[in-house]
């Protein structure tokens, strides 16, 4: 009895690390929302009289994602999108707590390498020399927009991968 009292404890122990890691994977996936916000705002330290005029699609734009709501939409719409994917993934896979450990490391793992790959993509996209236009503009911020929008892609896959098949299928009916 003693045994069996002890897995059942070191099995939640490895269950509530796990939760806990997928909490701060999700937390830094909002970090990474933000850092994405940053190519939607490429006129944000521009001095006012050098930003394009208001009536253009680039001020509006860059105006509407440099505060709320614009500001909250990227990391809200990310971290939700990872949610809903852990949710639906949660709600079909088998009742144990091995299943939900593997589902949640597979979630904390795929939103830190995310994360990571964000980040160092800054450093390494910054020093390329792909402008379409000068800096201030969304030619000079594409080179950072075009590699998160392709992050981001894999890590919707990466994470609606893990929703069972059959699941996806009965769905798509």
């Amino acid at each position: 009895m003693t045994r069996d009292r002890s897995q059942r404890l070191k099995s939640n122990l490895v269950l509530a690390s796990t939760m806990l890691l997928l909490l701060l994977s999700w937390a830094l996936l909002l970090w990474a929302g933000e850092v994405i916000t940053w190519s939607l705002t490429p006129y944000d330290t521009t001095p006012l009289e050098l930003r394009p005029p208001q009536d253009t699609w680039q001020r509006g734009l860059s105006d509407f994602f440099q505060a709320p709501p614009g500001s909250l939409l990227p990391p809200i719409l990310l971290l939700g999108t990872s949610l809903a994917l852990f949710g639906a993934a949660l709600r079909r896979i088998p009742v144990t707590a091995a299943a939900r450990v593997r589902l949640g490391l597979g979630f904390a793992i795929s939103n830190l390498l995310f994360v990571v790959a964000v980040w160092a993509c800054g450093f390494v996209v910054s020093t390329l020399p792909l402008e379409l236009a000068p800096y201030p503009g969304y030619g000079w911020t594409f080179k950072f927009a075009l590699p998160q929008v392709l992050l981001l892609s894999a890590l919707v896959v990466v994470q609606a991968w893990s929703i069972p098949r059959s699941v996806l299928l009965r769905h798509s009916r």
